[in-house]
């Protein structure tokens, strides 16, 4: 877990939110329903992708630390350093910890997805518990469940749940009403709210994921009314909603109305909008959505870039060589048990393309050059004290450009490997306060 997906969560929230606003304000008054339902499903798909797609989400950014985006921030030095597993080495004397505040969020985060899930859960095990204790009988790969529940009558997959209410109704409004339930059956609207009730629950910080949950069963709602009343009385069939919208029920993957939605609905069936203007209205919006859809693109592109020049310039470490001209020879360990004997190796041997070029691997000052004589050979050290508080050796060189005293600049040439035949490695050592850390996690 890192910023990453803290970022990932927040774009899909953001591009979510323009494409219903644009679904509400624009799109929802056209009354063609079916294409709203898909219009929905699309967005949420789209809203999941774009984040993800080439061109538009930098996979680099994967690799970006939380202490490189503090840093740039210029609130401070650095609190806190985060190995390539994400765990943090803090500094006793932080103010502030921004790995503190991104383990907080992902926290509450889970905390709520496993909420809303286990409430979701409750309500299937209830659907589970009418079926279960619901006298069935089947018809035409519909399953018929008369249950004791004191709720609404409805449907989910492919069952149909009615109750004592259900019976006091006439033979003509049972006939309506399971005619109604037919279609939501056959046309999968279950499957719907069950897609759209984990989005809820992954999203459930943003209200809209709430709105969007609740559309598509009210949208639903209006394509089994469309259906019904095509060249059918209206009349009866408004006063049968109004006879139902009495009933009421808890279960989150049915459909419940307030007052409000079922004054829409009852007037879209009495009093539906002339298809001319329909369609005029139609025709505006689908550039409108282009528009749209282009300018999240746009807008998402821009954010993930200004965060990939952010780390590419600003980068705290830079890597010491050429990073397609090394492989590690013996890694960094601590305390690690070989055989009977417990050792440590507190840098990282690489080896290097012969006469490799040596980078600063951030901004600081050269604190000391220390040369040795290895049979024959001359082995240099040089030390740099980076401004970030961390001192660095770089050991196994064979020629320094720098002297004692230099400023040095992040990714500035300071000396040179030397022949892989002669000097086998180059070791990188990475300390702060007298603790060593693996220079592997920093780069």
């Amino acid at each position: 877990m890192n910023i990453n997906l803290i970022i990932y969560l927040l774009e899909v929230s953001v591009l979510t939110s323009i494409f219903y606003l644009f679904y509400r304000y624009l799109y929802f008054k056209l009354a063609y329903f079916t294409w709203s339902r898909y219009y929905l499903n699309f967005i949420i798909l789209l809203s999941l992708l774009i984040p993800v797609l080439p061109g538009v989400f930098n996979y680099e950014l994967l690799n970006t630390n939380i202490v490189q985006i503090y840093n740039n921030s210029n609130l401070g030095n650095i609190n806190g350093l985060i190995n390539s597993n994400n765990h943090f080495a803090n500094d006793n004397n932080s103010v502030f910890n921004p790995a503190f505040f991104v383990k907080l969020f992902l926290i509450i985060w889970i905390s709520g997805i496993v909420r809303y899930v286990f409430v979701l859960l409750k309500h299937v095990f209830s659907l589970r518990k009418l079926i279960k204790y619901g006298i069935k009988f089947k018809e035409n790969n519909i399953i018929y469940v008369k249950t004791d529940f004191p709720g609404s009558i409805f449907s989910f997959l492919n069952f149909i749940f009615t109750n004592k209410q259900f019976d006091q109704l006439s033979e003509k409004e049972q006939a309506q009403i399971i005619n109604h339930e037919k279609i939501h059956v056959r046309q999968f609207h279950s499957i719907d709210n069950l897609i759209f009730e984990l989005f809820r629950a992954v999203f459930w910080f943003n209200p809209v994921s709430k709105l969007i949950a609740a559309d598509i069963k009210i949208i639903h709602e209006f394509i089994v009314d469309n259906v019904l009343t095509q060249n059918k009385n209206k009349t009866d069939y408004s006063k049968l909603i109004l006879k139902l919208s009495s009933q009421s029920g808890n279960l989150m993957t049915v459909s419940h109305f307030s007052k409000e939605e079922i004054k829409n609905r009852i007037q879209i069936i009495s009093y539906p909008e002339k298809e001319k203007i329909r369609k005029r209205r139609f025709k505006i919006s689908i550039p409108v959505l282009i528009l749209t859809i282009f300018a999240s693109w746009f807008i998402m592109s821009s954010t993930n870039n200004y965060f990939k020049i952010q780390t590419d310039e600003k980068k705290v470490f830079h890597k010491p060589f050429d990073k397609k001209s090394y492989k590690i020879i013996s890694p960094y360990f601590e305390n690690k048990k070989i055989n009977t004997v417990t050792v440590s190796h507190k840098e990282t041997s690489y080896e290097l393309k012969s006469f490799s070029n040596i980078y600063a691997i951030d901004d600081g000052i050269i604190s000391n050059i220390k040369t040795k004589d290895i049979f024959g050979l001359k082995e240099i050290t040089i030390f740099e004290n980076l401004n970030a508080g961390f001192n660095t050796e770089y050991s196994g060189l064979c020629q320094s450009f720098v002297q004692p005293g230099d400023s040095v600049k992040r990714g500035s040439v300071i000396g040179k490997s030397g022949d892989i035949g002669l000097y086998p490695t180059v070791n990188i050592k990475l300390l702060k306060n007298e603790k060593t850390y693996n220079p592997e996690n920093f780069y």
